[in-house]
């Protein structure tokens, strides 16, 4: 990458620009491809089983009756439709049900804003070898994951949806590689597809609206790339500038340039991503992990036992922690600290079988709820970023006896890895609810696992597709 490591001078989308238009297969380190194909595969997974949820079908019916085009594959489906409605309906369905990656300081939701775009932009230009696929999802991932990292706290606090905002720019930087943009293409490019920038914290909590923003915000990162392609030109400066600049309506004018651009190509911040095993928002995950870990240290305390459960947590976790009156939804469920806690304690586990219609409204599990308080900790609050998701869950039971349990890393957290065996069996389990057979699902895997070997990517499309 030679030049382009620690870009001193010219704006954040040049020194993004000349990363993405220069970057080659053989730059990318092993450990960052190898990290990067589990983090796919698991979104090809998520992507499969969100094909199965009833709002997702809402959504396919209506973007189908707009886009009457049959370009683009529909995961878990044989039909087909425009390249742009397959980017959020694909993107949408890795959405669908709290099960989807998560980088821990940017709180984006990678492969949902990027996953979906850059694989139904590759099918519709039909030619991008394995390799070529591989290189522009690097960027994707890479580049949304440096533009949220440092300010992804301040984004949520101030009622922006992170991975609708941040990732139409790691979108971009992969169509804009697809299409062999130059620097000055690729800058025009992030400066139109910025605009498309987008999303609202206050959709999280009940609504089915949810599963879809992350996915429509990269649409833009088509236009714009195509458009630039073609000499349209957009915003030169579109992180920087101090009137209606990316950070300037964001965050304010608040980051951190060096952690947007220091080290291109030698520090990869697609390695922060860590993956879900519970069908809940991130933040949930720590005290699930707490709670399951109380469980099997304590087989002799039953639910019935527990006069209280008090979550120590931050200020963010806790405003993204619905009410158990307003747990109206399975959306408002997941988003819920109260049910999580009290449905773990049930039932040793928060994965699809613990979120449906039944679960949700089961007069056993709300009334442990209403036994769980959610409380900021000063001191947790105050931890850096890397650190944000730290519990300390106390337990309190009837006849006077109390516990502490510590969780500072969800499981799947790059510090709290995963196994190969279980990420295979989380995808699955996802995916077999598409596809029963079992060799195709490992015909998936072996495909995501050995991408550089494709002579077409499309290959792999075909078989997420029926």
């Amino acid at each position: 990458m030679g030049e382009f490591v620690n870009p001193a001078k010219g704006t954040i989308g040049e020194a993004l620009a000349k990363f993405a238009v220069e970057l080659k297969y053989e730059d990318i380190p092993k450990e960052v491809l190898s990290h990067l194909k589990d983090v796919m595969l698991d979104g090809y997974g998520c992507g499969l089983f969100g094909t199965t949820t009833p709002w997702w079908s809402i959504y396919k019916k209506v973007l189908t009756s707009l886009f009457k085009e049959k370009e683009v594959s529909i995961w878990g489906d044989s039909d087909k439709t425009s390249v742009v409605a397959a980017t959020m309906l694909n993107g949408a369905a890795i959405n669908s049900f709290e099960l989807d990656d998560t980088h821990t300081e940017g709180i984006i939701h990678v492969s949902t804003g990027v996953l979906g775009c850059v694989s139904s932009f590759a099918e519709y230009l039909g030619n991008v070898s394995g390799k070529d696929f591989l290189v522009a999802t690097t960027l994707a991932y890479e580049v949304s994951c440096r533009i949220a990292a440092p300010v992804g706290r301040i984004l949520a606090d101030q009622g922006f949806n992170n991975t609708g905002v941040c990732c139409p720019i790691g979108s971009t930087a992969a169509c804009g590689k697809l299409l062999n943009l130059n620097v000055d293409q690729m800058i025009d490019a992030f400066g139109i597809a910025a605009n498309w920038s987008s999303g609202l914290q206050a959709i999280q909590f009940e609504s089915m609206a949810k599963r879809i923003v992350p996915s429509k915000s990269s649409e833009g990162a088509i236009i714009g790339s195509l458009l630039a392609k073609e000499g349209f030109t957009g915003i030169k400066d579109v992180f920087e500038n101090k009137f209606g600049g990316f950070y300037n309506c964001f965050t304010d004018d608040v980051y951190d340039r060096e952690r947007i651009v220091g080290d291109l190509g030698v520090r990869y911040e697609l390695m922060g991503i860590g993956l879900k095993f519970y069908s809940t928002c991130r933040s949930k995950h720590t005290t699930i992990d707490a709670l399951k870990r109380f469980r099997s240290e304590h087989p002799e305390v039953k639910p019935e036992d527990i006069e209280k459960i008090v979550v120590h947590t931050t200020s963010i976790t806790k405003k993204y922690s619905v009410d158990v009156d307003r747990i109206i939804s399975v959306v408002s469920a997941q988003l819920s600290h109260p049910y999580v806690c009290a449905v773990v304690m049930l039932e040793g586990d928060a994965f699809i079988d613990q979120f449906n219609e039944e679960k949700i409204r089961d007069p056993k599990i709300l009334e442990l709820a209403r036994k769980v308080e959610v409380v900021v900790d000063p001191e947790i609050d105050k931890l850096p970023n890397s650190l944000r998701y730290t519990v300390h869950v106390d337990i309190y039971l009837k006849d006077g006896r109390s516990y502490r349990v510590t969780q500072v890393f969800p499981k799947g957290h790059p510090k709290n890895p995963y196994t190969r065996e279980e990420l295979e069996r989380k995808f699955k389990i996802l995916a077999g609810k598409v596809f029963q057979d079992e060799e195709r699902l490992n015909r998936i895997i072996e495909t995501v696992m050995n991408l550089e070997d494709l002579p077409n990517v499309n290959e792999l499309f075909k078989l997420l597709s029926k």
